[in-house]
């Protein structure tokens, strides 16, 4: 069966246009992709390392994985799949917290609160278990974008964050941190994000809604006061409940910075195919989709919907409808 991808592939081939290694997707307008389009997912089995408490009712989870397996950039996420018997039948997508090579083999953290059966039975799992994991999937935050980098996390967002500040820092860039919970207890794993941003040389500013750490205030507030101080453009990366992720949005739109929001949503398979993941397009989205015709991938959605999971889960801010974000 050819589909509309391999159709496009064919077509650019005919044409003698040349794509990177590995790449997933049509190439964007401007001759770029995000990093995470460029890879290719694998299935395989991992074995629990460790798992340890993270504060705030909140887990960490460590596994290793087969030397093959794709290392996952920050933004990626991968399906977790607890081995038979389970009380569950579908995966788990699960954020990807921090990627790392141990004797060979990739270590993958994980920061999880365990509030459902699938993530209470994986919160019982000891070291040596077994489960399958599917990825890295998604696409993941642009962090060669020029500009000043401003990380935005808001819970147990920071996770995913603190690994695009090490990113960022591998290639000498320093970013701006902000932080925000409604209240103090909720800044999640605060004393270990103070210790990877002084390494990474991230300045860290908080926000508490209740104003007791920090800046009293919500994270945009505080990102209005920063945003005079920082050499422009702006480059805004950020994680958190969607409604702090449309509030980014908005202030980036309106202050002429460009913002890459993880977005998150229930999944059944995490590769496109089940379309059990929508998120709304923007008009402009809408019609570059139109304009795409066949080539526009075919696992990425249709014209009026995203498919989180594929054309995301990182999205920038003109990309999404956030009147109609849930």
């Amino acid at each position: 069966m050819i589909t509309r991808e391999r159709a496009a592939e064919r077509g650019r081939a005919r044409a003698g246009t040349r794509r990177a290694p590995g790449a997933r997707g049509p190439a964007k307008p401007d001759g770029g992709t995000h990093a995470a389009s460029r890879r290719t997912w694998r299935q395989s089995r991992a074995r629990v390392v460790s798992q340890r408490e993270y504060g705030a009712g909140f887990r960490w989870l460590e596994l290793e994985l087969p030397a093959g397996f794709m290392a996952p950039v920050a933004g990626q996420f991968v399906q977790l799949m607890l081995e038979f018997p389970s009380p569950v039948l579908l995966p788990r997508p699960m954020s990807v917290a921090s990627a790392r090579r141990v004797r060979g083999k990739l270590r993958v953290g994980f920061l999880y609160a365990a509030v459902g059966t699938g993530t209470r039975a994986l919160a019982e799992l000891p070291p040596g278990a077994g489960v399958s994991v599917t990825g890295p999937l998604g696409r993941g935050y642009p962090l060669h974008e020029p500009g000043t980098p401003v990380l935005i996390a808001g819970g147990r967002g920071v996770a995913p964050l603190l690994m695009a500040a090490e990113s960022l820092a591998r290639s000498r860039r320093r970013c701006e941190f902000v932080f925000g919970a409604r209240t103090a207890g909720l800044l999640v794993g605060l004393t270990e994000a103070r210790s990877r941003l002084a390494r990474a040389r991230g300045r860290l500013h908080l926000a508490t809604d209740d104003g007791s750490r920090g800046f009293h205030g919500d994270v945009v507030a505080l990102l209005a006061k920063l945003a005079p101080k920082l050499e422009r453009p702006l480059v805004i990366h950020a994680c958190g409940p969607h409604g702090m992720l449309a509030a980014v949005a908005r202030w980036a739109m309106a202050n002429g910075a460009r913002a890459h929001l993880a977005m998150e949503s229930v999944m059944a398979c995490g590769t496109g195919v089940c379309r059990g993941c929508p998120l709304p397009r923007s008009g402009e989205a809408r019609a570059q989709v139109l304009a795409e015709g066949a080539a526009a991938a075919a696992l990425k959605g249709n014209p009026e919907w995203a498919m989180c999971c594929t054309d995301g889960p990182v999205f920038e801010a003109r990309d999404l409808d956030w009147e109609r974000v849930e």
